[in-house]
């Protein structure tokens, strides 16, 4: 990675966008020290005038040649990575403080003006920066509030809904799934900072954790190709909290917003503070057919149990079967017949006996 870096550092070096701005810098810095020296030899009187004038052409130009692409072309283009790195919302509410701060030192340079000098002639331009630099301050701390007011879209209805997508319903994948059914018609929301945490996960050095971040950007490129449902990036910030799930909470509940997460801590929390939160893997529960006890069942037994001589099968909606003395019959197919049921925080679950009849 150093490598990577010192060949690019040497590439813009050598760039000839750098060198035709060095070339320029030597010239005016050359013909500035050449005008600074022939006021400091005029004045002296007795230096002799060319030499004085030539060392400090050769010293501002020097330095020009080596200072320029540093002022000029290297100076703008941070200058652009900073400003393309500002989200939107904050440029628009420095603008809309800006404004505020102008109407309200307007208000208050006419009085301002009126008290005796000095202070009639300082105090105006005084007023002025601190009136400007408070609004915007406030304007673009309270960003999320006021656009929540200024800009929510209403039709006939009412306020327009929409599903904000957490981190860990992006990586599940289901939601890809979900949305072809045509379940789902409200638009889609990612914003900004769930898209950041995606990407970190993405690019973590834990190899589970960037399989898993992988995942969820090929989930959410997926999203973006559906034509069933229209899937936004909010370029949003909420600066007021740290945590991710905290952000998500707070934008929904400003918005009014849902929430589709497979977070079951990030659910209850949102539902405490009055946010409508969908789990998915309640839906997918919701979805699954009924076992109930008695029901007889034909199942393969895959794996051995946790406790001794028990089996363990699978329906084909996911869940589990524990077979009693299963244990000699994994690779098998057996009847069994359920004797009771458990919904788990990860799924259902259901217990069996063998029915004395192996099918394969």
């Amino acid at each position: 990675m150093t490598a990577v870096n010192d060949n690019q550092k040497g590439k813009v070096a050598r760039s000839s966008r750098d060198r035709v701005t060095r070339y320029i810098g030597l010239i005016v810095g050359a013909i500035f020290g050449w005008e600074i020296g022939s006021r400091v030899a005029a004045a002296g009187g007795d230096q002799p005038r060319g030499l004085v004038e030539l060392m400090f052409a050769a010293g501002f130009g020097g330095v020009a040649f080596i200072v320029a692409p540093y002022v000029t072309v290297r100076f703008f283009r941070w200058l652009r990575r900073r400003l393309a790195a500002i989200p939107a919302i904050d440029i628009v509410a420095a603008g809309v403080g800006l404004v505020l701060g102008g109407v309200l030192s307007s208000l208050l340079a006419l009085p301002t003006s009126l008290l005796p000098n000095p202070y009639g002639q300082v105090l105006p331009f005084v007023v002025a920066v601190v009136a400007c630099g408070l609004s915007v301050f406030a304007v673009v701390l309270r960003k999320t509030d006021l656009a929540s007011l200024i800009f929510r879209r209403q039709d006939a209805g009412g306020v327009e809904e929409k599903i904000l997508l957490d981190t860990s319903v992006i990586i599940d994948g289901r939601i890809v799934e979900l949305v072809r059914t045509g379940l789902v018609s409200m638009p889609l929301g990612v914003p900004r900072f769930i898209l950041q945490e995606l990407q970190g996960i993405a690019n973590s050095d834990d190899p589970a954790r960037k399989v898993r971040g992988r995942r969820g950007m090929d989930a959410l490129e997926r999203l973006q190709r559906e034509e069933r449902i229209a899937i936004e990036i909010l370029e949003v910030e909420i600066d007021e909290e740290h945590e991710v799930d905290n952000k998500l909470i707070r934008l929904a509940k400003l918005s009014r917003y849902h929430i589709l997460t497979g977070d079951q801590n990030l659910e209850r929390v949102a539902r405490m503070q009055g946010v409508n939160a969908i789990n998915i893997n309640t839906v997918s529960q919701a979805l699954r057919p009924p076992v109930v006890a008695g029901e007889e069942l034909s199942l393969e037994i895959v794996q051995p149990g946790r406790e001794n001589r028990q089996g363990i099968g699978f329906l084909d909606d996911g869940t589990l079967i524990v077979v009693e003395d299963g244990l000699n019959l994994v690779g098998r197919n057996v009847r069994v017949v359920v004797t009771r049921t458990l919904q788990t925080g990860t799924g259902r679950m259901a217990f069996a006996t063998l029915k004395d009849e192996v099918l394969a």
